[in-house]
Parts: structure tokens; sequence; C-alpha cells
């Protein structure tokens, strides 16, 4: 009898570390989407765009190098254009992301 209360309790003191373990992992996964719910939609940009610019850009390098071998030269000129400026654009983006100043700010703002 004594026995089979020795592993009732173990097995009491097994289940409640259980719960309080998924206690714990649940008030984190809480605190995880308030967190999340919390951030602006730039901080979401910035976290999104500082994962993935660097595919974004070799995809658009590589359809550079494909429009340049494969499509007609009357177009070639508008599509490289086009993606030689979405490739300024995450390059901006990026740089304000990192929070390097701009040539206006370094000079002193609007003086």
């Amino acid at each position: 009898m004594a026995d089979q209360n020795k592993n009732d309790l173990e097995e009491s003191r097994i289940v409640d570390t259980r719960a309080a373990v998924l206690l714990k992992e649940v008030e984190a996964r809480s605190r995880m989407m308030e967190l999340q719910a919390s951030k602006s939609a730039s901080d979401r940009a910035a976290e999104h765009l500082s994962v993935w610019a660097g595919l974004y850009m070799t995809l658009m390098v590589c359809f550079f190098i494909f429009s340049c071998l494969f499509l007609e030269p009357e177009v070639t000129a508008s599509v490289c254009g086009l993606i030689t400026l979405v490739v300024s654009s995450l390059s901006g983006i990026m740089r304000s992301i990192v929070g390097e100043p701009s040539a206006r700010e370094k000079n002193g703002g609007d003086k």
C-alpha cells in the first residue's frame, strides 16, 4: 500500500510539473502574440525586408540578366529601367532600415 501511495504521489508530481511547463509555454506564447500585435507596420516591414531583401535583389539581378540576353532590343531598355528602379528602391529602403543618414541629414538638413 505504501508503494502505491509513493507511485501515486510521484505520478501526481509528474503531472503537476507537466501542467506547470504547459502553463509557462502558454504564457510565453501569449506574450509573443502581444509583442507581435504591438509592432508597427514599419517595424514589420523592416523585419521582413531584413530577412528577404537579399533574395529580392538577387532575383531582380537575374531578371535583368535574363532580359538582356533573351528579350528583343526594343523592349530591353524599358525592362532594364524598371528592374533598376526596383533595385534602387530596395536599396533605399534597406539603407533607411539600417539607419544610414541621407546626404541631406549629413549636410545639416534644410539649412
